[in-house]
């Protein structure tokens, strides 16, 4: 039903039907154009004499940077002319979602499939523009949400919900009066209310590094992960207030470590990553968290240094990492993102030929092995024992001497076998003494002397063994032939997926269908926001993630949350029906042609570089063999030096 209302600027206008409906008002349509919206507020939330003047006041200072970043008000509208407030224009957003359906890797396969790291990276960049936009007219978003930042396919951020903004009017602040717990900074956890608590700029500060932390981030909270100690995980809101950062280079000193198979904090630079650690730690509570526009620079530099992964090119990631992480993330099977051209891509790489290739590999011959001394074998001269000292040899020569010679008094005076053992006795310990205490000594420096050659030959040897022994050569040539193997084992393996499509079909389209029932969406008792973004944190996000372990795996989750999050599980299960005319489709039959183009591309790649990659580690290892070699040598020869020192002592 058409309602006629009258602007500010005395026109009348007509608002058509309604477009939506939220907890303050609802939002119309305005034939008249099609560019504008109406929001009216309803009987129970009528603006008192403050909101109108804070709406007539943003109606009055809308301007182009603010009107493309927020759906700011344009006119107020009133039942009569000059009348009491009711309502607004504002542009219309049409074509944008909430950043969650973004961010959220289960919403964006299914709804963005097409969005790689880069988009999400440029989102960020524009949701941080968005919030300087804000800032640099004085103004403070206050209830920083993910339902309040809007994201179209073009990246373009729109900011809405801005009636609920504190606005400085002129010095006159209208306070934003609403906030959602897990996006509130540390230092405002805990306020009952917000009615009389003034926002600034450092407080959105913190809502932005979380939305821009989601994005990176697969929707991780960085609040989130997994407690070492009794205090933490237990709520959201607490583990915020404590300030304890799970990505933290003293995360486990704060309690957490980061959730099992998330994207790791070094995939951004350094700097980066200090933005993040000051965002959410005490320094930055004090005032002094990165700006929105010090987050533009930085991700507008971060997008610059991007580079495409040769095997999946949907994988897209920071300059500053060796390997794609994406990559890396696959290995433990966790994917973030599906490649999109791999059902249209070619089925491999053009020119590859695997007998050619692999006759290149089989051309590189091994590095030369550096031989190991023997040690018992290398010729040495014995360090001449310094002045005064006796050698052992020596000593027991003449002990021997004076056992005979007491062994012949004995016969020859058989009257005198007293004074005989007693001279015999002296002679024994006179002749020990030569140089007793300084022979000690020269052994014990000696022996010495021999254990520090052999730990530092058994270094040098280690080393050998490690990197330059036959085996590393042998080790990596092997798994060449373990991927020419799989390579040649493609065909018969895609045959066979697609043979067991039609035994894996109800368990496929079961699967599917509980991807389509997101946890965010659902209304599950006792579990509110901050619980399903810890759940999300973990992996969770539709019912098809739900089993019983991985739910109360996740701290604050006990026996009666988890059995309310499976219970909703087996509600969506229960509304399942399998569709036997959709068995296998050939949507089905692409996928799995699609994941083996995938891998045969992957494989390709990596055979390709086989030979070029064994000559790089043949020439490397030829070049630390030939820096090795001197050092062993030096050490094999003190060792065998030491070890003959010691033996002649």
């Amino acid at each position: 039903m058409t309602k006629t209302f009258v602007t500010s600027a005395g026109k009348t206008i007509e608002i058509g039907r309604e477009l939506g409906k939220g907890g303050e008002g609802s939002v119309y349509e305005v034939p008249a154009n099609h560019h504008w919206v109406a929001k009216l507020y309803n009987a129970h939330h009528q603006p008192d004499a403050t909101k109108q003047a804070k709406l007539r006041f943003m109606a009055t200072t809308a301007d182009t940077e603010l009107l493309s970043y927020a759906a700011w008000p344009q006119e107020t509208l009133h039942k009569t002319a000059n009348g009491p407030v009711v309502g607004f224009l504002m542009p219309k957003i049409s074509g944008r979602v909430p950043i969650h359906m973004l961010y959220s890797p289960a919403h964006r396969r299914q709804d963005y499939p097409q969005a790689a790291w880069d988009f999400l990276l440029f989102a960020a960049r524009n949701t941080a523009a968005a919030f300087a936009a804000i800032h640099h007219h004085g103004h403070v978003l206050g209830d920083v949400n993910q339902g309040n930042v809007l994201v179209g396919a073009d990246s373009k951020v729109v900011l809405i919900d801005t009636d609920s903004f504190q606005i400085n009017a002129n010095g006159t602040a209208h306070l934003c009066k609403v906030g959602v717990a897990h996006f509130t900074s540390p230092e405002l956890q805990g306020v009952a209310s917000f009615d009389r608590v003034p926002r600034t700029i450092n407080h959105d500060n913190f809502g932005l590094a979380l939305l821009i932390f989601h994005l990176l981030f697969g929707g991780r909270h960085p609040y989130s992960g997994v407690p070492l100690r009794s205090d933490a995980g237990e709520a959201l809101e607490k583990d915020i207030e404590a300030f304890r950062y799970a990505y933290a280079s003293d995360g486990q000193r704060r309690g957490f470590n980061p959730p099992p198979k998330s994207i790791p904090i070094s995939i951004v630079p350094d700097p980066i990553q200090a933005m993040f650690t000051l965002a959410f730690t005490e320094n930055g509570a004090r005032g002094s968290r990165p700006t929105a526009q010090q987050w533009v620079t930085a991700l507008d530099g971060l997008r610059g240094q991007l580079k495409r992964c040769a095997t999946t090119p949907m994988h897209v990631y920071p300059g500053h990492l060796d390997r794609c992480p994406w990559c890396a993330l696959e290995d433990h099977g966790v994917i973030y993102f599906l490649d999109v051209q791999a059902g249209r891509a070619s089925t491999g790489t053009v020119g590859f030929v695997l007998a050619r290739v692999w006759a290149a590999i089989e051309a590189v011959p091994p590095p030369p092995t550096i031989p190991i001394p023997n040690i018992a074998a290398i010729a040495v001269t014995p360090t001449p024992l310094p002045p005064g000292i006796t050698q052992e040899g020596t000593i027991m020569f003449w002990r021997i001497v004076t056992v005979g010679i007491a062994l012949w008094l004995f016969a020859v005076i058989p009257g005198a076998w007293f004074f005989v053992l007693i001279g015999a006795w002296w002679a024994w310990a006179a002749v020990g003494d030569l140089g007793g205490d300084e022979r000690k000594a020269e052994r014990a420096k000696r022996q010495a002397a021999r254990d520090a050659a052999q730990q530092a030959y058994d270094q040098i040897v280690g080393r050998i063994r490690q990197e330059v022994s036959p085996e590393v050569f042998a080790k990596k040539k092997q798994e060449l032939v373990r991927l020419r193997d799989e390579y040649q084992q493609l065909p018969e393996r895609e045959k066979s997926e697609i043979a067991n499509l039609h035994a894996t079909a109800e368990a496929r389209q079961k699967h599917q269908f509980l991807e389509r029932h997101f946890l965010d969406a659902a209304a599950i008792s006792g579990v509110g926001p901050a619980k399903k973004a810890a759940l999300r944190s973990f992996g969770i996000e539709t019912a098809a993630d739900v089993t019983w372990n991985k739910v109360i795996s996740v701290k604050g989750f006990g026996e009666v949350l988890t059995r309310a999050v499976v219970d909703w599980r087996k509600a969506c299960e229960r509304r399942f029906v399998f569709n036997s005319n959709l068995a296998v489709t050939e949507a089905d039959k692409n996928a799995v042609r699609a994941k083996i183009a995938t891998r045969k591309r992957m494989l390709e790649i990596t055979l390709n570089a086989g030979a070029a990659e064994l000559q790089r580690l043949r020439q490397d290892m030829i070049s630390k063999a030939n820096a090795l070699s001197p050092t062993l040598q030096a050490d094999s020869q003190k060792l065998a030096q030491t070890q003959a020192d010691l033996n002649d002592i």
